[in-house]
């Protein structure tokens, strides 16, 4: 899912498009549950699973090497391509982010306006990171030797579920993000109808009809 989150801000950014995936999103949908579905059958009808399924689902010995394919091969490609479209969509953001800080007009609107999406999108990604950094080394180191620290084995299962609050955590700076804009918005049609009213107000003269001439 994040994979499709970094792909779609960086269409976003560099192609001016956004990605459309069907009624309901269920082109994400079909990949994110669909995909998993499909391996885990593929897995099972060769008998790469293990007797305790509900965890430790792939077996000791013949499931080493759909263990290395389902897990860390995966994980790694995900995090060498966010890494790369994370990086690309940043500079892309700062260098249009610069050329436009004099310019108005609404060109410029609409670039901004996909710029702040990005931004927001981006919070996804970099929740993945530290989410599944400890998970990718720990993937990496096993390749490397069996011997595997056990420091890292307790980060591994300390950051992978932490995923509820760093979604708690996008969630408050999305919503804090909204209600700014809100507040701006309501100021300046505050100041805008101020500015209006005083406009239409002129000043009346009085003539003395009284007066002699």
């Amino acid at each position: 899912m994040v994979n499709i989150v970094a792909i779609n801000a960086f269409v976003l950014i560099f192609y001016r498009k956004k990605l459309y995936f069907g009624r309901y999103d269920w082109k994400i949908l079909l990949w994110t549950f669909g995909t998993p579905f499909v391996g885990a059958t593929i897995a099972g009808i060769a008998g790469q699973l293990g007797p305790n399924g509900a965890f430790c689902y792939f077996d000791g010995v013949k499931g080493e090497i759909t263990n290395l394919f389902f897990t860390t091969v995966p994980l790694l490609l995900v995090l060498v391509v966010n890494t790369v479209l994370y990086v690309l969509t940043w500079y892309m953001i700062h260098t249009e982010g610069k050329r436009l800080k004099d310019v108005i007009g609404r060109q410029a609107s609409t670039v901004r306006a996909s710029h702040k999406i990005a931004r927001t999108m981006s919070l996804f990604v970099t929740a993945f990171f530290v989410q599944w950094w400890a998970m990718a080394l720990y993937g990496i180191w096993q390749l490397a030797t069996a011997d595997v620290p056990q420091t890292l084995f307790h980060l591994v299962t300390t950051f992978s579920n932490i995923g509820g609050i760093l979604n708690g955590i996008i969630f408050v700076i999305i919503r804090r993000r909204k209600m700014t804009g809100y507040y701006e918005k309501e100021k300046m049609k505050e100041t805008s109808t101020s500015n209006r009213d005083s406009g239409n107000e002129r000043p009346s003269c009085t003539v003395d009809s009284s007066s002699d001439v």
